[in-house]
């Protein structure tokens, strides 16, 4: 078994008790996979101002798993990261989500490093600068991305899109040369499905919805999730309208709020929507939820939306509220875009709808209200692709199968001094061919 040492953010488990990110789920979903194994690993984990809320479960795996929390981004956090490696002289290590990979490069290691870089940051970084209308941030992005691609021998991507775009980043930034032609620098890694305690009697739907005071026979329609610039609340919106108005007894639940802090964002767009409606009274927004009652929202649901808008981030990036839906066997209705939207399609786990077609997603959504053995249909496939696809040791395999005899790129392994010098005199070449050119292309006599 291999010893491990693991950069990332608090996994899931460590704050159940609090809203939770995807990143933190992503973290669970690599953690649990190699503790399955039973590998040794040494957690490092932090983020800044994040506290976990519990310690307790994170010491009951016989022994392997070693917690050390790192306050990322606090003062001395890089020595308090390197004495652990030192201390525990990993065989390899494995840095999960763009933040923590940036961490990983401030470690000094001559053991293979694997980085997880989950949605592709560049086009995360685009949405960014669209919503507060500045591009201030995204030379920094491109600074600190560049950093990352240099420091890895393995990166994983949580879609095939993602990946294409991945090995498009890695030549941009030089890592494609003649020392490591033929190596496979990406993997995927989709976002596997937890196994949720859900009782057989939950999945059929027995609802209660006590605190909102809903009635056994109410259908109801779950969002489950933060409401970034990617949610189209608009499309979200008109569809329940229409569909309330056909359904007296639909009623809509939200579990989240927005992602960012914005005086106006896609969360008060909708809350400003909804205020207008002669049905607000059926919608119950909920803010956020420690991740620990989530579960009993999935159990009284009927059916869980991811309804977004198209753009970059949509097709390179992931949405884990699917497969956490998928595994508490909820029919879900999401717009196309994702590989993982038509994965789902495929395995008859979900229905989809086209992106902004507000009427296509309000007659889904009537359908399945009125259809209770179309719900048992797709609550059972759900179940059994949340079970096998999508289950934390399959989307997991090709890392699993790499920390049993880790390498490093062969671009990475220790370079002779004629290698140093030949790269030195490459640059140099480089250089002055970009200088001739200015001086050279021009109409000028």
């Amino acid at each position: 078994m291999a010893r491990i040492q693991m950069i990332t953010c608090h996994p899931a488990r460590l704050v159940a008790s609090r809203r939770i990110r995807a990143a933190n789920y992503r973290a669970e979903q690599f953690l649990d996979s190699l503790l399955a194994d039973g590998h040794e690993i040494l957690l490092c984990s932090g983020s800044r101002d994040e506290e976990p809320s519990t310690s307790a479960s994170i010491n009951s795996d016989s022994g392997r798993l070693l917690y050390q929390r790192i306050p990322y981004g606090s003062r001395a956090w890089v020595s308090s990261l390197q004495k652990s490696h030192d201390r525990f002289s990993p065989d390899c290590v494995i840095a999960i989500n763009y933040s923590h990979c940036l961490y990983a490069t401030r470690l000094k290691t001559d053991r293979p490093i694997w980085m997880d870089i989950c949605g592709d940051m560049i086009t995360e970084q685009h949405a960014h600068c669209h919503r507060f209308g500045t591009n201030r941030e995204m030379p920094t992005t491109l600074t600190f991305m560049r950093q990352i691609l240099g420091a890895g021998d393995i990166f994983s991507a949580c879609s095939q899109p993602q990946r294409n775009v991945l090995v498009g980043e890695l030549a941009m930034s030089g890592r494609l040369n003649h020392r490591n032609f033929g190596y496979e620098f990406t993997r995927i890694i989709l976002p596997g499905s937890p196994q949720l305690l859900i009782g057989n009697e939950n999945r059929r739907r027995h609802r209660s919805h006590s605190k909102l005071g809903l009635a056994p026979d109410d259908f109801v329609v779950l969002w489950c999730g933060g409401y970034s610039t990617r949610a189209d609340v608009d499309t979200l919106f008109y569809a329940l309208e229409w569909a309330m108005e056909r359904h007296p007894k639909l009623h809509f639940v939200s579990v989240g709020a927005s992602t960012y802090d914005a005086p106006e964002n896609a969360y008060t767009r909708l809350l400003t929507l909804i205020d207008g409606s002669p049905f607000r009274d059926r919608y119950h927004m909920q803010g956020w939820q420690p991740w620990e009652e989530i579960p009993r929202y999935y159990a009284e649901s009927h059916v869980g939306l991811n309804i977004e808008a198209m753009h970059y981030e949509t097709i390179y990036g992931t949405r884990t509220r699917l497969v956490e839906m998928i595994a508490a066997g909820l029919p879900v209705i999401t717009t196309e875009g994702t590989q993982l939207s038509y994965l789902l399609q495929a395995s008859r786990a979900a229905m989809t709808c086209e992106v902004g077609r507000w009427d296509e997603l309000g007659s889904q959504i009537l359908r399945l209200a009125s259809d209770e053995g179309l719900r048992e249909e797709i609550s059972r496939a759900a179940l059994h692709s949340s079970q096998s696809e999508f289950s934390f040791a399959k989307t997991t395999e090709c890392l699993r199968t790499w920390v049993k005899s880790p390498t490093m790129a062969p671009d990475r392994r220790p370079a002779s001094k004629t290698e140093k010098l030949e790269e030195v005199r490459h640059r140099a070449y480089a250089l002055i061919r970009r200088l001739l050119w200015k001086l050279m292309a021009t109409d000028n006599r």
